[in-house]
């Protein structure tokens, strides 16, 4: 017990470490959330509030209110507010009456406010054993809060509702004193996360530095650790708080430090469906990924900072993938996280961000964690994403918004189009029992459809196709073909006998459809053998103009590996990759300096077969020192290597990639297995970059 001279010490032998307790030994009632503290008499319910404050505070004295343990009286504590100046107190009035009245209330304020230690006192609670004060005790409550501000006094009102919450941090005065109570209802493990969890985010934007310092320090800050400090007023670190869990990957040197932890306490992330979820000490992050209902992703961000109390901001499906996401594994200085303006000027530790509609501040850690999110959402929705197009069937797609979500099947001539939905309409379902009269006719839609079911095809619609005029999809004269799913039987999926797939609707226009319209308008104009005679080199023009109109053009992007590997040969991809790589937009992509390097070796293996020209090599590769051959050429490269002046850009990669074509000259037969494979593995890094950049403007550009 901690004696003060100056603050009363009337201690009853009931507030004692050893003093006996009474405890309440009674179940609660199924479901109950309430502790039942009106079932305390007036010295357990002291007991009580002594254990549980005496945990968080320092005591300095007590003053007994009235009688010895009565309920007139009751007994305030006086405790030492943690890291305030030297005098100031917090009193806690300590109230075990069954009912506490209006009058009651208006009497204990006046009695505090007339007491020799209200001039040092910067808070009163007032802590009653009551559930339910009622609405006339909390009117009177507002009123007198109101005098304590007054005096400068911060007024709190703790009932039943509090008390259950405060005491879910200390299973040890739960079971003293509610011995029949669940631990695992009112104290589990899980209550004490989250509680101390809200303790540490208070004390993370707490001015006190030496208190943010421990926040920080407990977050997995390395540049504020220091464990012979706790916070001001003495409170130590919890002793069983979870071993610290080091976040995936680490970034370059030029930002020491720890990343962003993951371990279920200060930092968690969870996933329910399509609903992801990230919650911080800077920020909350909310994300719906894209699924077969909801096709399009979409995030909120909600600060935690005290100036932003109440601000969430909003992000759409091609902002998170073009600008936040699939940058994983970047520092943070990095140009590639372009979100990322740079240090705030004359705030050391500050970063300035570049998010949609507004820019702030934060501090390096709160960035970090922003990015540690960038990375952690980036596999959660590159796999949304590869579900979708599995559910559908469409890999390699564009997927396209008019109206709601579709995917490019194809582009095909405006006459094929017209073709097409006259086809649909002269075979309805009414007009014929043919095998082709499936369509529910329609000269702007083709909606293949059968009212009954068939050997090959249930009853209903398998799929519903429009056409769009699409910039970088369509040319002149060129309609784009969309397929969209089936909304209103999404459960059921995609089937050959029902709703058709991406890949089975452009199967069946490309291999039953076309060569079935392309008979019938060749017939429709020369379906007699006596019009191919006497016609027959306008038979033969318009069977060469049907040849023209009657073709789909493939919009799918083919990947440049497959299974690990390059699926096209040397020379295409290294060109591919270097277009790629090409102009300040590719800075936006995340090279490591290795990958350069292996680019640059490549040059020197493809230089050995002595082709290209060496002068233009030399110079796409950066190097100045004149080299009069392709042997000088190598050694030149790989000195420039070893002494590290490759430099990770996608400048340095296109200019590396250019050196590499010149050397091969068009073609790698010449080389043999281990230089074409040493060639190959140095592509690989560029061409899952490029795969990557591919899949995420297939569902971000038409979007």
């Amino acid at each position: 017990m901690s004696s003060n001279n100056r603050f009363p010490q009337d201690w009853s032998a009931h507030l004692a470490q050893d003093a006996k307790v009474s405890p309440v030994n009674t179940a609660p009632a199924f479901g109950e959330a309430l502790l039942d503290f009106a079932r305390m008499d007036a010295p357990t319910f002291e007991q009580f509030c002594w254990w549980l404050l005496k945990k968080d505070h320092t005591l300095l004295g007590c003053k007994r209110l009235g009688g010895p343990g009565t309920e007139q009286g009751g007994i305030d504590l006086l405790a030492a507010s943690d890291g305030a100046a030297i005098g100031r107190l917090r009193v806690f009035e300590c109230k075990a009456w069954k009912k506490f009245t209006v009058g009651a209330m208006t009497q204990a304020v006046d009695a505090f406010l007339v007491s020799d230690w209200a001039a040092a006192a910067d808070s009163f609670t007032l802590i009653l054993a009551q559930q339910d004060p009622g609405a006339a005790l909390l009117g009177r409550w507002e009123k007198e809060k109101e005098r304590l501000k007054g005096a400068g006094i911060e007024g709190c009102l703790w009932t039943a509702h509090n008390l259950t919450r405060e005491v879910q941090l200390y299973p040890d005065i739960l079971t003293k004193f509610f011995p029949f109570h669940s631990v695992e209802t009112f104290a589990n493990l899980w209550m004490e996360r989250v509680a101390f969890y809200e303790l540490v985010s208070k004390s993370f934007f707490d001015p006190r530095e030496k208190v943010a310092r421990w926040a920080r320090q407990l977050m997995g800050d390395e540049h504020s650790r220091d464990d012979s400090e706790p916070p001001e007023g003495g409170q130590s670190q919890p002793q069983d708080r979870p071993a610290l869990v080091a976040g995936a990957g680490d970034e370059d040197a030029e930002l020491p430090g720890a990343k962003a932890f993951i371990d279920g306490v200060y930092r968690t992330v969870t996933q329910f469906g399509n609903s992801w979820h990230f919650k911080g000490p800077w920020f909350n992050f909310s994300a719906i990924l894209p699924d077969e209902r909801f096709t399009h992703a979409s995030a909120a961000i909600t600060f935690r900072r005290p100036d932003m109390e109440g601000v969430v901001l909003t992000v759409d499906h091609n902002w998170l993938l073009t600008r936040f996401l699939f940058k994983v594994g970047a520092p943070l200085r990095s140009r590639c996280r372009d979100i990322i303006l740079g240090e705030v000027p004359n705030e050391p530790g500050f970063f300035m961000l570049d998010l949609p509609h507004c820019r702030l501040s934060l501090q390096e850690e709160g960035v970090r964690d922003l990015l540690e999110v960038a990375d952690r959402l980036t596999a959660a929705m590159r796999a949304a994403l590869q579900r979708l197009e599995l559910a559908w069937s469409a890999h390699n797609f564009p997927f396209v918004v008019r109206g709601s979500k579709k995917v490019a099947l194809a582009a095909i001539p405006k006459a094929l189009w017209r073709a097409l939905g006259q086809f649909s309409w002269e075979h309805d379902v009414s007009k014929g029992e043919t095998a082709w009269h499936m369509f529910d006719g329609n000269t702007k839609v083709l909606k293949p459809f059968h009212q009954v079911a068939t050997e090959q095809f249930d009853a209903g619609y398998h799929g519903v196709f429009y056409v769009a005029e699409i910039d970088d999809l369509s040319y002149s004269e060129e309609v784009v073909l969309l397929w969209e799913p089936d909304g209103l039987h999404v459960e059921q999926g995609c089937s050959p006998r029902g709703w058709w797939s991406c890949e089975f609707a452009a199967g069946w226009l490309r291999d039953a459809l076309l060569p079935e319209v392309k008979r019938w308008a060749y017939r429709r104009h020369f379906g007699t053998a006596w019009s191919r005679l006497f016609r027959s080199r306008q038979a033969r023009e318009y069977l060469r103009y049907l040849d023209e109109v009657f073709v789909m053009r493939d919009l799918r992007h083919r990947p440049l590996l497959e299974e690990g590997r390059l699926a096209r040969s040397l020379v295409d991809s290294a060109g591919e990759l270097q277009s790629f790589l090409y102009g300040p937009s590719a800075e936006r992509y995340f090279i490591r300096a290795g990958e350069v390097e292996a680019l640059f070796e490549a040059v020197a293996v493809a230089a050995q077969a002595g082709r290209g020209y060496v002068g233009y090599a030399r110079s796409k590769l950066g190097i100045y020192e004149e080299m009069a051959n392709h042997a000088e050429l190598i050694a030149g490269i790989r000195l420039y290597v070893r002494d590290g002046r490759v430099v990770a850009t996608s400048g340095v990669a296109d200019g590396a990639l250019r050196a590499l074509l010149e050397m091969l000259n068009d073609s790698d037969e010449h080389l043999g297995n281990a230089d074409r494979q040493a060639i190959a593995d140095s592509l690989v890094p560029f061409a899952k970059l490029f795969d990557e950049a591919m899949f995420v403007r297939r569902h971000t550009k038409w979007s």
